[in-house]
């Protein structure tokens, strides 16, 4: 595998993978006043362009180009908002007598990104008003998956005075203020002031792609701002808050929200990691052995760590009646932590599972760009970082765990409604 970077413009040169997989991503920081904007903008642009006017003509041509996949997707990660376009092919020699399949996704993609289909100087109100149905039909649906909309809920609570506290899934509210012409402006500053970076993996020569991308992005971004997306703001901590609400639901929904104080790229970033596998991030660790398994007080439970903020989610599922002895169990866990209570075998096993992982999305080609990326942020390649998962130690670990503060709880409670 050969990495070179030009500018904005990242190539990984493989021949692990029979395919090519193509990301450019617009990132901006992060802003309530435009996020639900940008999630309805990713929407808008999958779906229509001058040259591919609706979803069928565009999912022809990408049957015609042996079953390329395109998709495009809108992510907050710490204290900025990206949207992101993917195009994968096949790599035309692994095919008889195939067309140029990676310069026709490129073509394809500049057409999606740089060609929307607009009307007046905004976007086709049709298009706006469908797309927009459709993401609604999205957002509602989150309310229907109880364990991700408690998690939601908990985010939104435990960060309500920070710009972390919009809700990356898009407001209803904002969705409906959104007009074709505001959605266009929106394009616009995307398209004019983003920071952007486009990845490939696959086959290929890298000056060769430099040129190809060039011919199709007419973009003139390599002088543009570049935006951190670790997110430093932090509310001093004077005790927890406790929220909950009832819901016509048969299981309970307990979440924790803790500030870690770590954050990726920090010194201790390693410690965190390892930490939480101890913690709860696995089959392995002590949420799931004792609060699970032996004191079988959860149907599920785990924790998660958000390092681009600093914060650590517990989420579970269980009776309303085993909430109050569940939190006490959870407490215990990170207090034994605190007083350096682990074993070696827990913490190889933290490690095993964490490094089993990282090696894993190495087999995807998604996934070697997720670990590029993450790269780039630590300056460590592949076998560094599993060598600092390995360095870690129980006090180390310990000395993590002491730093973590309990920020809010949020129950959501079988009841009315």
């Amino acid at each position: 595998m050969k990495t070179t970077k030009t500018n904005h413009i990242t190539t990984i040169q493989t021949s692990k993978f029979k395919t090519t997989l193509i990301k450019v991503s617009f990132t901006a920081p992060l802003s309530h006043d435009t996020l639900t904007k940008r999630v309805l903008l990713s929407h808008v642009l999958r779906n229509s362009s001058k040259e591919f006017s609706s979803k069928k003509v565009l999912n022809i041509h990408l049957e015609d180009l042996y079953g390329a996949n395109l998709s495009v997707s809108a992510k907050k990660q710490g204290q900025i908002h990206t949207v992101n376009f993917y195009i994968q092919v096949a790599n035309e020699k692994f095919l008889k007598s195939a067309p140029p399949l990676f310069e026709a996704a490129l073509t394809t993609l500049g057409e999606v990104i740089m060609n929307p289909k607009v009307d007046h100087d905004g976007f086709c109100p049709e298009i706006v008003d469908l797309e927009r149905r459709l993401l609604k039909e999205d957002i509602e649906a989150i309310y229907d998956d109880k364990t991700t909309y408690a998690i939601r809920q908990l985010q939104q609570k435990m960060c309500a005075t920070e710009k972390f506290g919009v809700c990356g899934d898009g407001c209803l509210i904002e969705l409906a203020k959104i007009t074709p012409n505001t959605l266009f402006t929106t394009y616009q500053n995307m398209i004019n002031d983003d920071e952007v970076a486009i990845t490939i993996i696959g086959d290929l020569e890298h000056e060769k792609v430099i040129k190809l991308i060039n011919s199709n992005f007419k973009l003139g971004i390599d002088m543009r701002t570049k935006f951190d997306a670790v997110d430093k703001e932090e509310k001093v901590v004077h005790g927890v808050d406790n929220f909950a609400e009832q819901q016509q639901i048969n299981q309970a929904k307990l979440n924790i929200g803790y500030r870690t104080g770590v954050r990726i790229g920090d010194d201790d970033y390693f410690h965190a990691l390892i930490f939480n596998g101890v913690f709860g991030g696995g089959s392995t660790s002590k949420l799931f052995v004792n609060v699970r398994e032996k004191a079988s007080l959860c149907y599920y439970v785990g924790s998660i760590l958000d390092n681009y903020k600093g914060l650590m989610y517990v989420y579970s599922g269980l009776d309303l009646a085993q909430v109050p002895k569940a939190i006490a169990i959870i407490d215990k866990q990170l207090e034994d932590i605190c007083s350096g209570n682990v074993t070696e075998q827990e913490l190889q096993l933290a490690k095993n599972s964490y490094i089993n992982a990282k090696r894993s999305a190495l087999d995807s080609a998604s996934g070697m760009i997720a670990d590029f990326e993450t790269e780039l942020i630590l300056g460590v390649t592949t076998d560094q970082f599993i060598e600092k998962l390995q360095a870690v130690t129980i006090e180390q670990i310990q000395a993590v765990a002491q730093k973590i503060k309990k920020d809010t709880i949020f129950t959501l409670e079988p009841g009315k409604q």
